[in-house]
């Protein structure tokens, strides 16, 4: 049975990513209808399964919830979704853009990380977290775009822009993440460095702070550069325009000392925004 979508449950995912990833929102306009519904189903499916944390009161219920989203997907695969206002979209956008089931558990199941308490173990540990999430919803946001088939190359390339996008969200939520009790600086660099956790809970400034700071970016670099080798097809910009804005927020922070409390430097206006996307849609600046 082909599915298709509900004017209603567009203008509730709408809403969502608007509200939530503003950023994401506004690259996806840059694509035309009916992909662009699509990258608006993945971006708050992406929301749905990322805010987890803040929502439930107990690691448990979180479980509950994943699992929950686990069912969904498997039913969006089989065609017969389960009625919500995000689920029917996306089971829409499955079926239409091919997606395979496999990366949308991927994104799914690292997210049990969030609900832990402890950090991850080691730098290593956060790269996986980081490849699983960013770099999951990327690979599904480009296949929203590319026809099946496109390769390993385009799906590369989008994930290396997701990447580069979470590398930057950590680093600009540093201070938000501790405050909901997700501790995103690894043990190992905790150990290092003890009085790490406290400044960042306080969002005072301190060498320690700068110096994880600048490895993130330095992370979310080198991703940009395997986009800009990579980027080649223009139907891909609406979802390689975020490592577009990847790169703005990572010279802003370059050029604050990498100070990742300063909310000038965290969040983009508008104009600013748009003036960016521009950049990507009319001359095809992706980094």
């Amino acid at each position: 049975m082909t599915l298709s979508f509900n004017d209603d449950d567009l203008e509730y995912c709408a809403g969502l990513v608007r509200e939530g990833d503003p950023d994401r929102f506004a690259a996806a306009m840059l694509a035309p209808m009916p992909q662009r519904a699509y990258l608006i189903s993945v971006y708050a499916f992406n929301l749905e399964i990322s805010k987890l944390r803040e929502t439930v009161r107990e690691a448990m219920l979180g479980e509950i919830r994943l699992q929950w989203w686990r069912d969904a997907v498997a039913e969006c695969a089989a065609g017969s979704p389960r009625r919500h206002q995000v689920v029917h979209p996306l089971a829409v956008t499955l079926q239409a853009a091919e997606l395979p089931q496999e990366v949308l558990l991927e994104a799914i199941d690292i997210r049990s990380a969030d609900l832990d308490d402890l950090p991850p173990a080691n730098e290593t540990a956060l790269q996986r977290y980081v490849e699983a999430s960013g770099g999951a919803i990327g690979e599904i946001a480009l296949r929203c775009l590319l026809p099946s088939g496109a390769g390993p190359k385009d799906w590369a390339a989008g994930r290396a822009a997701g990447r580069a996008w979470a590398w930057i969200g950590l680093a600009r939520g540093l201070h938000p993440h501790r405050i909901l009790g997700r501790r995103t600086v690894p043990a190992s660099i905790l150990k290092a460095s003890p009085e790490l956790d406290l400044a960042i809970e306080r969002a005072e400034i301190s060498p320690a702070v700068r110096d994880w700071v600048r490895w993130l970016v330095d992370q979310a670099k080198q991703d940009l550069t395997i986009v800009r080798i990579s980027a080649k097809d223009r139907r891909a910009r609406p979802v390689l325009a975020q490592a577009r804005l990847a790169s703005i927020y990572a010279d802003r922070l370059e050029r604050g000392g990498f100070d990742p409390f300063q909310p000038e430097r965290n969040t983009m206006g508008q104009a600013r925004r748009a003036l960016a996307l521009a950049g990507v849609s009319i001359l095809g600046r992706v980094v």
